[in-house]
Formats: structure tokens, C-alpha cells, sequence
């Protein structure tokens, strides 16, 4: 019964308070990103953050807090491999590098997405709400906008994910990490003008048709995947064991149009969802995501506030608790 274990992504260099919090209140599995911080005072950077070295660095110093590193959700520079452009070769190499690197230091999955030109976006950052400050998605603010460098259409991307899950997924096989795709986010069919196309319940069984792999998974994202369906129980279940990993969190309105919200306070049923994984036997990792900001605390990135989130964890521990019960 619930077999999946609760981890938080940590996006600080070095240790600080925070980290302190997570261990008195039970959490020991990290979602790690790739080390690119300065190494000292002469601005000197890793050179590649998904090399040896500095993947080990990184991981010892976590294990030295008390966290297990479990996951990476980063990636190398992608999108001359998602856009086909000259160059794409270098940047083939630098992740399967990655993914070798990933086997050889046990980090089992690497949570990556398909979004070329523009990643995860918001057009409002800081909106005061009842909840806190939060950051929401208005498609009508960037209806005037294009961006006029990324030449591609729908068939070429999905041309170019197939060659690069058919490159990648035996590398992943043989270093026993799974690759789970993030949505889309915001889940919509473009985004100034360039086409996305991981933005559907059917967009991700073609994802999983295009290479039969065991390796070859789902982030379910529950912001991004409530906009796409209205039941996500029911979704939860039809991807079952293809799910590799959870971002637990929520919105209020459609794709067009939302608005981050906090757990318990948006559209989906929540309660649902968790007897949902545990139906499916769920048992990878879970992580709270996107949070409003609390009066008091801060946020340097939109949504990873420390005391939203360590309310979210707190809310989804009360579900666990309550499903133990039931």
C-alpha cells in the first residue's frame, strides 16, 4: 500500500536552513538538478555539469546532508537535437555522457521534456491571492508574440523525438535509468508560434508507442496533466506502471488561462489521485510543486517557496494518512 516515496527537489548550491526542515520532517530522497553554480570567487564554473566529477561532487555533498539522490531533473542544452539543427551531435553525446554518468553514480531517473525554443513559462509571476503569491498562464498575453528564430513544424518534432528515444533509450537500458517526459507547460498546441506537442493524454500514449521500452516513462506533472483532462484518477490509472514520477500539485481554471494554486484549494480531486497510485502500485518518487509564496517568505524562483512547500508536503502526508485509514 502507498509504495511510493516522498522526495523534494533542492535547487540550492550548497546547504542551508531549509534543508535542516526536510530531515525533521522525514524527507531523505532528493531530486536533484545538474551543478552549474560557481565554484569560487574567480567566477570559475564546472565546465560540464553532467560530467563525472562534478555529478559526484554534487551527489557527495548531498549524501554528506543526509539526502539520497534519486533523480536529476535537468538536462544538457537540447534543442539542436529537438530542432535538428547542425550541432545536434555534440549535444547527443553530452547526454548520453550524462546518462552513463547517471548509472555509474546510481541516480535512477532523469526527468527531461520536449519544449524547443521556450521552456516552462508564466506570463504573471507574482499575483497576490488568498493562498499567497502565486504565478499563473493567460494565453491572450502572448498573442501578439512570435518567435521568429525557431523554424519547425509538429511532424518534424515528432520525427525528432522518435530518433532521439531510438538513440537514447538503449543507452538508458543499459544504465539502468529511466527517462521520464515532462508536459509541456503550459499544455497548449503552441507557444509564439512554435508548435508543442506534449500536451495531451494522446500525445503521451504516441510517446510510449514510439519506443516499446520499459525505460521510456511519464512525468506526470498534475498542473500540466489536470489541464489536460478532466478526470486525472482515471488518467492515473490508464498510464499505470508508465509513470515514473509525480510532481503533487494544482491549478484553477484551463490551459488557456490558470493560475498556480495551493493543494486543496484547485480543481482536482486530490484524494482521488493518491488512491489512484496506490491502485496502480505506484512506487517512484513524488515531489510538491509549484507552491504560492507565503506572507514572510520568498521565493527566487516563481512557486519554490520553503514554507508552501513544506505545507504541501504536510497536506499530502495528511492524505496518506487519511487513505491508510480509509
Amino acid at each position: 500500500m502507498l509504495k511510493f516515496s516522498l522526495s523534494e527537489m533542492l535547487l540550492e548550491s550548497s546547504p542551508n536552513r531549509y534543508w535542516k526542515m526536510l530531515h525533521q520532517i522525514g524527507i531523505k530522497d532528493a531530486v536533484g538538478v545538474l551543478p552549474r553554480n560557481f565554484m569560487d570567487w574567480r567566477m570559475s564554473f564546472e565546465d560540464k555539469p553532467w560530467g563525472y566529477f562534478s555529478l559526484k561532487k554534487y551527489k557527495n555533498m548531498l549524501e554528506d546532508n543526509g539526502f539520497n539522490l534519486r533523480a536529476i531533473e535537468d538536462n544538457p542544452p537540447m534543442d539542436k537535437i529537438r530542432l535538428n539543427l547542425p550541432g545536434k551531435e555534440e549535444e547527443l553525446n553530452s547526454i548520453a555522457e550524462m546518462i552513463e554518468n547517471f548509472g555509474k553514480l546510481n541516480i535512477g531517473l532523469w526527468c527531461y521534456n520536449w519544449m524547443a525554443g521556450i521552456g516552462w513559462a508564466r506570463t504573471h509571476n507574482y499575483i497576490e491571492s488568498k493562498v499567497g503569491t502565486v504565478s499563473s498562464f493567460n494565453v491572450n498575453d502572448i498573442s501578439g508574440y512570435r518567435n521568429e528564430k525557431v523554424k519547425i513544424d509538429r511532424s518534424s518534432l515528432w520525427q525528432n523525438l522518435k530518433e532521439f528515444l531510438d538513440f537514447i533509450v538503449p543507452i538508458a537500458e543499459d544504465n539502468n535509468v529511466k527517462l521520464a517526459m515532462h508536459p509541456d507547460d503550459p499544455p497548449i498546441e503552441e507557444f509564439a508560434g512554435i508548435p508543442r506537442i506534449m500536451n495531451s493524454i494522446e500525445s503521451y500514449d504516441k510517446l510510449l508507442e514510439l519506443h516499446n521500452s520499459e525505460f521510456n516513462g511519464i512525468t506526470l506533472c498534475q498542473g500540466n496533466f489536470t489541464l489536460m483532462t478532466e478526470n486525472l484518477p482515471i488518467t492515473i490509472r490508464h498510464f499505470g506502471n508508465k509513470i515514473f514520477f509525480v510532481h503533487f500539485r494544482d491549478v484553477l481554471g484551463d490551459k488557456n488561462n490558470y493560475v498556480e494554486t495551493q493543494l486543496g484549494y484547485g480543481k482536482t480531486d486530490l484524494a482521488g489521485c493518491i488512491k489512484a497510485y496506490n491502485d496502480i502500485n505506484y512506487d517512484g518518487l513524488m515531489r510538491v510543486d509549484h507552491v504560492p509564496t507565503l506572507e514572510g517568505d520568498s521565493a527566487d524562483i516563481p512557486g519554490y517557496s520553503y514554507l508552501g512547500r513544506l505545507y504541501a508536503i504536510g497536506y499530502i502526508r495528511g492524505l496518506i494518512d487519511s487513505f491508510k485509514k480509509i
